[in-house]
């Protein structure tokens, strides 16, 4: 039965757009069915005649036999309609395929399926056909062998930035799903960050701003999230310059509806916060960011990510010097719930890290509210802090807290 439907929608069969049509419904059923999925994909000639029907509309490389038959003669009104009706029903059946795992790494790399697929994305003026073409992109994403060959292929970027940006919410979340999927590898976010000088950075803010879809921004965000830590030296850095990123994560993290939204944003956060460091020129806009998201305590990312700058030498001065940073460091230091334990710990280490520094120690005198957080923790006993040694590894102990009250007293 499969080689009869075949026949009818070969390339070099020119039968009547109806037949067409017809077949592709018929297509579209069985690709359904779990057990026909990849006998169906790996059928000789199937999937170049799915390639076909998209390739021949007016859009296509074959548009051509979209207005005229194969004779020259031009094709009446209503059968050019009926193949354009067939495009809907071939690529769903393409999306049916693609979700079978057998079929990912064959279905990527069949010749021109995914040319046909971004084509259709970008030019289709159906909102369902883009919205398929969305799903395919996405679920070829997810196969590990396809990730870094979608990102080289020419079109593929361009084509996500568009659907991204369609009028279509089911799209824009099909769209931002391959997005994260993609940045899964470390070979591709360099590639993405660097797209357009920071298109898909861009866009990918914007829908995490913007979009009224909770899991268009979830899965924004998550994006941002593997950019950040499948990172290279270059990714971070454009990353970290990208006007208004950084505040719109720290935005997110406190307002955001989603609570995955806000703890992505917060990952992220503190995944940039160990690689980017001062003298980087954003560095600042880093500091800015964890001031802001700071209020954030259902998670000790915020915490984690002030005590990770302390950590290096060169964040202490710049640290204490920003405008706010001390405030509410000392804010998470003076939590007393147990549940915001691993928060406290943190954020009092962060503080005993940064009175290291000399110069910082001035700053952190004329803050009252960070003399109370470190005298209270020098006070405190039980599983809270470790009084047997020094650590240098960031852990925070009491003899370490006495010391840097010590050392705070003499700038008194």
């Amino acid at each position: 039965r499969l080689e009869t439907e075949l026949a009818m929608i070969r390339i070099d069969d020119p039968t009547n757009p109806v037949g067409i049509s017809r077949s592709l419904q018929v297509l579209r059923y069985f690709s359904r069915v779990l057990s026909a999925m990849v006998p169906m994909a790996h059928h000789p000639g199937l999937l170049d005649a799915l390639v076909y029907q998209l390739e021949r509309q007016p859009y296509g490389k074959h548009s051509a036999q979209f207005v005229e038959f194969f004779d020259g003669e031009p094709r009446p009104p209503e059968e050019q309609e009926e193949l354009a009706a067939a495009r809907v029903d071939a690529i769903a059946t393409i999306v049916n395929l693609a979700c079978a795992e057998e079929n990912k790494s064959k279905m990527a790399t069949h010749p021109g399926l995914l040319d046909s697929i971004t084509t259709v994305a970008v030019n289709d003026p159906s909102e369902e056909a883009r919205e398929h073409a969305a799903i395919v992109i996405m679920n070829l994403a997810y196969e590990d062998e396809n990730k870094e060959k979608m990102v080289e292929h020419p079109n593929m970027l361009e084509t996500l930035v568009s659907l991204i940006q369609d009028d279509s919410p089911f799209t824009r979340r099909y769209a931002s799903a391959a997005m994260f999927t993609l940045a899964c590898v470390v070979g591709n976010t360099e590639r993405m960050a660097a797209y357009c000088d920071g298109e898909i950075l861009e866009c990918l803010r914007r829908v995490l701003a913007d979009d009224p879809v909770d899991e268009a921004r979830i899965n924004s965000s998550e994006a941002l999230f593997n950019m950040a830590r499948n990172n290279t030296d270059e990714t971070v850095q454009m990353m970290g310059e990208h006007p208004r990123l950084m505040a719109t994560l720290a935005k997110a993290v406190l307002t955001d509806y989603s609570a995955d939204v806000r703890v992505y944003c917060a990952r992220a956060l503190e995944w940039m916060s160990a690689d980017v460091h001062f003298p980087m020129d954003c560095h600042k806009l880093l500091l800015s960011a964890l001031t802001v998201s700071a209020q954030w305590t259902k998670t000790s990312c915020i915490a984690e990510a002030m005590k990770t700058q302390a950590f290096m030498e060169e964040n202490r001065l710049p640290m204490a010097a920003h405008d706010g940073l001390l405030q509410a460091l000392s804010n998470l230091a003076l939590l007393d719930s147990l549940t915001d334990s691993d928060v406290r710990k943190s954020a009092i280490a962060a503080l005993e890290m940064i009175s290291r520094e000399p110069r910082a120690r001035p700053y952190m005198v004329r803050n009252e509210q960070v003399m109370q957080a470190l005298t209270k923790a020098s006070f405190e006993r039980g599983d809270n802090y470790d009084y047997d040694g020094i650590h240098d590894d960031g852990n925070v102990t009491g003899k370490m807290i006495r010391v840097a009250l010590q050392n705070l007293s003499s700038h008194l």
